[in-house]
């Protein structure tokens, strides 16, 4: 039996022993949405073994590429995304603003596949607070949410303080981002991580473009 089984069948067992509690109503209605979401996983038949490899493979912390900070890599449970990478736009670092904006296509193929059906509900209606670790293991409280009807972003004034700690700069930062579940807590978490890609303006043809000269990582 896999571990995503044996987490379903203990999810299962552990919603069953609290139908007999007390609780408000909301209470209940949530914990009634997760033991339906439990019990029809565990109904459904699990694919070939050689097909749920290739299906889920992304997600195993052995996947991660060698940029995933090794600092943070024992703060990784079973799942992480795939990274994602963005050149800082004028917006993103904006005071008025506080958030960082998310591809869309990959929030919906990378991301989704990691939460909970209550996680997916709470990120459309008004978020959920994660913590943010940068390459160093320092730890910055953000929430994740949908922005508008089809924005996701990182957002409040706590990444504009990353920003500014890791100096980031429009047109020459790029972030590298993933998100996982955490090992002992198994609360949405992510990670980034900023690399200096500047632009310089070099002696060339006239029409030639800009080109883009050296790395530098911070």
């Amino acid at each position: 039996m896999n571990a995503m089984a044996q987490e379903d069948i203990a999810a299962a067992l552990q919603l069953c022993s609290w139908k007999h509690l007390d609780l408000d109503p909301q209470t209940a209605h949530e914990l009634e949405e997760d033991r339906r979401y439990h019990k029809q996983r565990l109904q459904q038949p699990l694919p070939p073994l050689n097909h749920r490899d290739e299906q889920t493979m992304q997600y195993v912390p052995p996947t991660m590429n060698d940029k995933f900070p090794s600092v943070l890599r024992g703060l990784v449970g079973e799942y992480c995304s795939p990274s994602w990478e963005k050149k800082l736009t004028e917006s993103d670092l904006l005071d008025t603003q506080t958030r960082l904006l998310l591809k869309r296509s990959y929030v919906k193929k990378d991301l989704f596949p990691l939460l909970s059906t209550r996680q997916a509900d709470k990120l459309k209606n008004g978020g959920f607070v994660v913590n943010v670790y940068d390459r160093r293991g320092n730890i910055y409280e953000m929430e994740f949410k949908l922005w508008g009807i089809k924005a996701y972003v990182l957002t409040n004034h706590n990444w504009i303080l990353f920003a500014r700690h890791h100096n980031l700069v429009k047109d020459e930062d790029w972030i590298t981002l993933w998100m996982f579940k955490h090992v002992d807590t198994h609360q949405i978490c992510f990670a980034i991580i900023s690399e200096k890609r500047p632009l310089a303006t070099v002696p060339a043809a006239a029409g030639e473009k800009r080109k883009k000269v050296g790395r530098m990582v911070t």
